[in-house]
């Protein structure tokens, strides 16, 4: 009994030391590296990178559009997102389900895969483009480019925050407050405004804050659809990193990181000082309300639904094409034609099914590696408070607050030659460094999770199995890990879907060997080839379909796992 009491403490002791050395490697070294070559680039403090910087108009423009392009999108975004919640839960209006079923699309349609479906339908050999030509045959065929482009593409890939979390307030609402008011004869718009609204402020002031948070950290549209004269920080920083002034592009990346860790901070403030929504005891639940006003009902309906086919155009868009013959893409602004030899050229061709193979084995590793190390650190925090426990929760939480672009320049310049801490090896260019990278940030969303679940687990349980003299493992797997199985299952399907189209850390860290399917996704959409193009327009079908069975996949088997536990 004593000698396996031993083994488990050492082999907990090696888990932990094992952590560690990741922490350290992976995410400290590479920020104290970030650190060193923005201001020590030869062992000695210099500011040369500070006043290239400064005195570069190119980066000064990209700071001003990166401030300008996440204020105008925090606005664009509650507009839109207010209104879809509005129609969605307090207006009576029509066909909502299927309103839900458009609003909700951001949840599984985003990122590199967002902006190149928005780029199918908008761009110069888009859909809505193609048509408009034929109307007006004089105009720029190039207007969907710039900030314009990436404010939009923003506008209708950030409002998920909103289907989550202020549509989930506003059920909470006593309605009995609202009812009262239009008693008074306030009518149905007005209510929503001047009563609704003031009780979702601390939710809407959450919800703005992770908005900025994205739109500042934004890649992959300014990336695909900025244009030749338009950057934001990322995309800046792309180019620095490209030109080979890691010190340049380090700094940029640092300032990248403090006005994130500022956002951060005021968002965990929120957090702390929230109060409830509605303080009534009996509360009455909401009820819709039928705008009486019939043009205002009528314009309500007309902007729903044109959100609706905004909402849905890239992804029916998207899907049409894929199944269109090259020809039918090149001269048709809709498809005429039909084959289904882009999906065989993608499963029989290997240079057109790397990408996607590519981005599905690497998504594996990374979410199975990351799932063993947050098991780990979620059981090791919930069943020991000290130091150890706590400099651990806070290390793994630091990916959350870094933009992955400071922590992909970090790695490069950490490991861009032989390093002691990874025994003498270099990583830039290997197989490697971008699954590791994939690993780091998606462990603390698994962390918090785990957490919040094992919180939830009954102590007396795990109590139990050791007076009956069971061993950490076996309680492990006989107890904790069935009651667990529906989280894991649904953090590993939300990490894989993450992965699975993962954009900013894929550009900076893949090589030939591991080229994922977002870097293929940027290259196709800047590519003129018909063929390209087709390719492309599979990936995203893929992907979306691979998301939507991983997701209902995972909360089957939650909810299987859960009705059994």
């Amino acid at each position: 009994m004593s000698s396996t009491l031993c083994v488990g403490k050492i082999a907990r002791l090696i888990a932990l030391l094992a952590i560690g050395w990741m922490v350290i490697a992976f995410l400290f070294y590479p920020v104290v590296y970030v650190l060193l070559d923005a201001f020590f680039p030869n062992g000695q403090f210099s500011a040369g990178a500070i006043e290239r910087l400064t005195g570069s108009p190119r980066v000064t423009r990209s700071i001003w559009s990166t401030i300008l392009v996440a204020i105008v999108t925090v606005v664009t975004v509650n507009v839109v997102g207010l209104f879809q919640v509005a129609v969605l839960e307090f207006f009576k209006v029509r066909l909502a389900p299927l309103l839900l079923l458009a609003f909700s699309t951001p949840l599984v349609f985003s990122s590199v895969a967002a902006v190149s479906g928005y780029n199918f339908v908008y761009s110069s050999h888009g859909f809505l483009t193609k048509v408009l030509l034929t109307i007006f045959p004089d105009m720029n065929p190039n207007w969907f480019t710039g900030a314009f482009a990436v404010i939009f593409v923003h506008t209708f890939t950030m409002t998920g925050y909103h289907i989550l979390f202020v549509r989930a307030g506003l059920r909470q609402i006593d309605f009995s407050i609202v009812e009262a008011a239009q008693s008074l004869g306030v009518s149905p718009a007005r209510a929503f405004l001047k009563i609704v609204l003031p009780m979702l402020a601390p939710v809407l002031l959450a919800t703005s804050l992770l908005v900025l948070l994205g739109a500042l950290n934004s890649f992959a549209a300014p990336s695909m659809l900025g244009g030749r004269d338009f950057y934001m920080l990322s995309s800046m920083i792309q180019s620095l990193v490209s030109l080979g002034r890691t010190d340049m592009a380090a700094l940029l990346s640092l300032l990248l990181g403090a006005i994130s860790l500022m956002v951060f901070l005021w968002m965990k403030r929120i957090e702390r000082r929230g109060r409830a929504i509605s303080t009534s005891k009996s509360q009455s639940p909401l009820r819709k309300t039928e705008i009486r006003n019939r043009p205002m009902n009528l314009a309500v309906h007309v902007i729903a639904y044109l959100l609706f086919l905004i909402y849905m155009a890239p992804i029916l868009i998207t899907v049409a094409f894929s199944f269109a013959t090259t020809e039918s893409i090149v001269q048709d602004p809709f498809p005429t034609r039909f084959t289904l030899q882009h999906y065989m050229t993608v499963f029989s061709d290997p240079r057109a099914f790397g990408p996607l193979g590519n981005s599905l084995v690497l998504s594996c590793l990374a979410v199975s590696a990351a799932l063993a190390v947050s098991l780990f650190a979620a059981l090791r925090i919930r069943a020991s408070k000290g130091i150890v426990s706590d400099s651990l929760e806070f290390s793994l939480f630091i990916p959350w607050v870094l933009p992955s672009i400071m922590l992909a320049v970090g790695l490069i310049a950490a490991y861009g030659k032989p390093s002691m801490l990874i025994f003498g090896a270099s990583l830039v260019g290997t197989y490697w460094l971008l699954p590791i990278a994939y690993v780091i940030v998606i462990i603390p969303m698994m962390v918090r999770m785990l957490g919040a679940a094992l919180a939830g687990i009954d102590p007396n349980i795990d109590d139990a199995g050791r007076s009956l003299g069971a061993s950490g493992m076996y309680r492990f797997t006989r107890l904790t890990a069935p009651l667990l199985a529906p989280v894991i299952a649904l953090v590993a399907a939300i990490s894989f879907n993450e992965l699975l189209s993962e954009y900013t850390l894929s550009v900076f860290l893949y090589n030939i060997n591991n080229t994922p399917l977002g870097v293929a996704l940027q290259n196709a959409a800047r590519a003129d080839g018909p063929d390209q193009i087709a390719i492309s327009m599979v990936y995203v079908v893929l992907l979306l379909t691979f998301s939507l069975i991983v997701i209902l996949a995972s909360s089957r088997l939650s909810s299987g796992r859960a009705g059994r536990t």
